[in-house]
């Protein structure tokens, strides 16, 4: 396939807090994004990508531009697709999973006479309409965190394919060829790895302090810091810091939660720093499944395990607990008990006596600043706009539940 073009549809709103921040097919899934996994098994290509317009700035650097198209037969993929193998497509046309888009192939005839790339004005050409059935489309977060594991399994088997098994000497219960540690990764005395049910991967220039346990599937990126942590099926990002207990979660680079507290079930953005002694629930007392807000619209997720949603740059105080099946906004900081969806820039201490307020665009700007600063990353003008742009977005999410302009302060 000469050109492949990797969309968003209007499924992207079913995964905010999380897309307010990217496309959806930046999303991670075991070891890489969703767009890395399409990437791959098209080494060849040349990739486009199509996306909400505001995220264009930081985002578009990755692929060419529609704009730019220089010919040849099109392939375009649902942004949502977690895409294992090349799909068997050589007839021109449009291929449904479900009642849902998943590609559209046009050939190069075709794509000259079109006025636009859009693939929602492709859908109304008269192409040829097909079914598929053997891809994974995602919907919702938890479809995500199920998939996780079997994703780092998968990427794991393909990735020691031109590697080299490690060499350094840890203690490992199970098969020791399932674990992969990187370069300049520091290992502390009384470091228990367990691949029994899965592999392990640890990247380059990661840091496991003693009395940590880590059973597979799991992923750990580069320049991590691991501390005292208990973590088993999980995926970590770059640069982060974790330490606790992490279960079935994924979280994306420089995030913290480095203290004591649970995180399970739970999907955490970017920017992210729990406060010590933060947990989750991911398991109501009635063992029944848990529902999930989408669209102001509360689903049954069919879950009887399922945490929360966080989103980029937010916070949490110390001693902060929440619910099953909650939602953190962009930009929210949280304090107390957890019992209620969190508008994006929202300072959130219901229980602690305070009604909630508006986390000031300027003071969010300036706790990235700081925070990102810290990590050796500069406030970009692209980056800036995007906090902006999000407050513009998130106005009436914090209106609906009648958050104050007001200071905020605790009693």
């Amino acid at each position: 396939m000469e050109n492949i073009c990797i969309f968003e549809d209007s499924g992207y709103e079913n995964f905010l807090p999380l897309t307010y921040s990217r496309p959806v097919f930046e999303l991670r899934c075991g070891f890489k994004t969703l767009r890395e996994k399409i990437e791959e098994l098209f080494p060849n290509a040349r990739f486009y990508l199509s996306m909400r317009d505001y995220l264009v700035p930081l985002f578009s650097k990755k692929s060419l531009s529609l704009n730019d198209f220089r010919g040849g037969d099109l392939l375009f993929i649902n942004g949502r697709m977690l895409l294992k193998q090349k799909p068997d497509i050589k007839k021109e046309g449009i291929y449904y999973f479900g009642d849902e888009v998943a590609f559209i192939y046009v050939k190069e005839k075709s794509v000259e006479n079109l006025d636009a790339f859009n693939y929602k004005d492709l859908e109304k050409m008269r192409l040829e309409k097909f079914k598929v059935s053997d891809v994974k489309l995602l919907n919702y977060p938890w479809d995500i965190l199920k998939e996780n594991g079997s994703e780092i399994r998968r990427e794991f088997s393909s990735f020691l394919e031109n590697q080299n098994s490690s060499s350094i000497d840890v203690d490992i219960q199970g098969d020791k060829k399932q674990i992969f540690i990187g370069k300049n990764v520091e290992i502390e005395k009384y470091t228990l790895f367990d691949t029994r049910k899965g592999p392990i991967y640890i990247g380059d220039d990661t840091t496991i302090e003693a009395f940590s346990r880590i059973s597979g599937p799991a992923y750990v990126g580069k320049k991590c810091l691991i501390k005292r942590g208990r973590l088993q099926n999980s995926s970590i990002g770059d640069v982060c810091k974790v330490g606790g207990e992490i279960e079935d979660s994924i979280l994306h680079g420089y995030s913290n939660k480095q203290h004591y507290g649970f995180l399970g079930h739970a999907y955490v953005g970017e920017w992210v720093n729990l406060g010590a002694g933060t947990s989750n629930s991911d398991l109501k007392d009635t063992y029944g499944t848990i529902r999930y807000n989408v669209s102001g619209k509360a689903i049954d997720s069919k879950e009887q395990f399922f945490g929360c949603v966080i989103g980029d740059n937010s916070k949490s105080s110390i001693g902060t607990m929440i619910y099953t099946g909650k939602k953190i906004g962009f930009a929210a900081h949280i304090h107390g008990v957890v019992s209620e969806d969190v508008p994006s820039f929202c300072m959130w201490a219901k229980p602690l006596g305070s009604k909630p307020k508006e986390l000031y665009l300027e003071s969010a700007i300036r706790t990235y600043s700081r925070a990102s600063k810290r990590r050796g990353v500069t406030l970009t003008k692209d980056y800036e706009d995007l906090i902006k742009k999000i407050f513009q977005l998130t106005k009436d999410e914090r209106k609906s539940c009648s958050i104050s302009s007001e200071k905020f302060s605790l009693k």
